[in-house]
């Protein structure tokens, strides 16, 4: 694992704006142009400086899935006369879908972001497209994109599972309204670099000797926390997570509202659980946007905050997830729009303050949104993503890789591209549907970056399922009317099961225990729960206490 082991730790420069390393090289009588892939980078904008297409480059390097570039792979750009003849758009192309495609693989094939299809077609869910539907491929002249009032990003990915976590006592709907904004613009960003600082004492963590671990998702805010620790501590798991929104506990500048923060730590602590935090959010007074949710504009001040965290609660909380699912516009709402190496440079920062004020407790990088949207404006294919955050030197900051490998309606052992039992339509023809397709994919890049030796921590995870509560979901989460109470049980003690055999898999958080009480049997979290909103144990529940007794 190449994490920094020495007092000085070694600087990480981030470059969002680095030129493009273009150079000629000889291809028979002619000239061809080389292009190698600089951090950030996709096929869509190297197509776009060129002058090409998509189609165009990946033919040209026998590239069968676009979305997967490398930093340092040497591109052939295809000239003029190498393209295929393309005919000429004068109009409107109308597409009529075919089995096996989404909106995505659709915007590709003609060179367009899914965001310009989507609205062009007055699409609000690009994941629900249907065979034979017809899409209408706006002509060169209707390619500007006009700014609207969104209630989510245009690109949802597939699902993303609209996990909006409740942020207070009256647990409000997290999909807000937002008005113009530029956090989806390209903007010319300087560098961010993290500074070298020396840690005042050693910086071992405990994290190598972290193996699988049996975790669950709890929600203590303005809840009777005695019983909710007991609810769990009846699953005889080890380990608990409790999201922290930053905004809500530090107010003002410096003001950390730690009174809420010490019940629900003390109540975990002396329940006896091992205890991870996931820090992300924001407020308002250190951003430079108030639309959704989003990173400070000065990187230093989270890393603050949690330097504060981490010596109050040194030797109780043993591991802090730092964000969640920055891949998605939602999360990571900012004029710099997303990055991964922007959100190396935060995890960065805050690996120093943590390690500075305890250096035992491990540093877990944020849990990715599975999705194969990749458009840069909503979302950013997670697998991507995370090849992108290597490049920006995640392995020196980082002791344990964070996953959301969710399995919509597939079953755990199912691979891509259609599971194992009757087909799911929509949810079942890409990787990012798939439980163990993402853990896999993630074990293989992480070994293409020398970092083999690190636990993924499935810091989230689950299936959701309408059945015995006759919720009426929205169409991006219609796989939940696939999969009955009983088959959520089985998917959820088994994926558990397979993180065990795998042997790379830290310990897994189950999403969630309690929230159908807080959200009320019309929030959308509730179809995860293992308690109902009366917090009576679904099956789940108690296949998972069955399975631990026999532990």
């Amino acid at each position: 694992m190449q994490h920094v082991r020495r007092l000085l730790i070694v600087a990480l420069v981030v470059m969002l704006v680095v030129p493009s390393l273009a150079t000629l090289a000889q291809d028979g009588d002619g000239q061809r142009t080389e292009h190698t892939v600089q951090a950030g980078e996709n096929l869509y904008r190297i197509s776009l400086q060129y002058g090409t297409t998509i189609e165009a480059i990946a033919l040209a390097n026998n590239i069968s899935n676009p979305n997967l570039i490398r930093t340092g792979q040497v591109l052939a750009i295809p000239s003029s006369d190498e393209m295929p003849p393309q005919p000429p758009v004068t109009g409107e192309i109308v597409h009529v879908v075919q089995p096996g495609e989404n909106l995505f693989r659709i915007s590709l094939q003609y060179n367009l972001l899914t965001a310009i299809v989507a609205q062009y077609n007055g699409i609000t869910t690009p994941s629900l497209i249907f065979v034979g539907q017809e899409i209408r491929i706006p002509p060169p002249t209707a390619l500007v994109m006009e700014p609207q009032v969104q209630t989510a990003p245009l690109t949802q990915p597939p699902d993303a599972q609209a996990e909006t976590q409740p942020e207070d006592a009256s647990v409000a709907d997290d999909a807000q309204a937002t008005t113009e904004s530029d956090a989806g613009t390209e903007t010319e960003a300087a560098p961010i670099a993290v500074e070298p600082i020396a840690p005042t004492g050693p910086v071992e963590s405990q994290a190598e000797t972290v193996g699988f671990a049996y975790g669950l998702h709890i929600y203590l805010p303005n809840q009777d926390m005695p019983q909710v620790l007991e609810s769990a501590g009846n699953l005889n798991v080890t380990w608990v997570k409790q999201d922290i929104e930053w905004g809500l506990y530090e107010p003002s500048a410096g003001n950390i509202n730690w009174e809420p923060l010490d019940a629900m730590v003390d109540a975990m602590d002396e329940a006896g659980f091992n205890i991870l935090l996931t820090v992300s959010g924001a407020p308002t007074w250190a951003r430079d946007t108030s639309v959704d949710k989003g990173p400070p504009t000065d990187y230093q001040t989270f890393a603050n905050f949690m330097g504060e965290l981490a010596t109050r609660y040194a030797g109780v909380v043993d591991a802090y997830e730092i964000w969640d699912e920055p891949n998605l516009q939602r999360s990571w709402t900012t004029a710099r729009g997303l990055s991964a190496a922007d959100y190396v440079a935060l995890l960065g920062l805050s690996y120093n303050a943590i390690k500075q004020a305890d250096p035992a407790a491990i540093v877990v990088s944020a849990g990715l949104a599975p999705t194969g949207v990749n458009d840069g404006v909503g979302a950013i294919d997670d697998r991507v993503y995370l090849h992108q955050m290597y490049a920006a030197g995640l392995a020196d900051f980082s002791d344990a890789i964070g996953a959301h490998p969710n399995g919509w309606a597939n079953p755990p052992d199912s691979t891509c591209c259609r599971n194992l039992r009757p087909t799911v339509p929509g949810w079942d023809d890409h990787p990012s549907f798939f439980f163990q397709q993402t853990l896999n994919d993630y074990r293989e890049i992480m070994r293409q970056n020398d970092d083999g030796g690190t636990y993924i921590w499935a810091t989230e995870f689950g299936w959701g399922s309408n059945d015995g509560l006759n919720i009426t979901p929205p169409e991006s989460l219609g796989f939940v009317e696939f999969t009955t109470m009983d088959e959520q049980a089985q998917y959820v003690t088994r994926a558990f099961q397979l993180g065990s055999e795998l042997g790379y898999v830290g310990p897994m958080f189950v999403w969630n225990l309690n929230l159908c009480q807080v959200v009320g049997v019309s929030g959308e979290q509730c179809l995860w729960g293992l308690l109902d909103p009366a917090g009576n144990p679904r099956p789940a529940y108690l296949a998972l206490q069955a399975m631990m007794q026999e532990e």
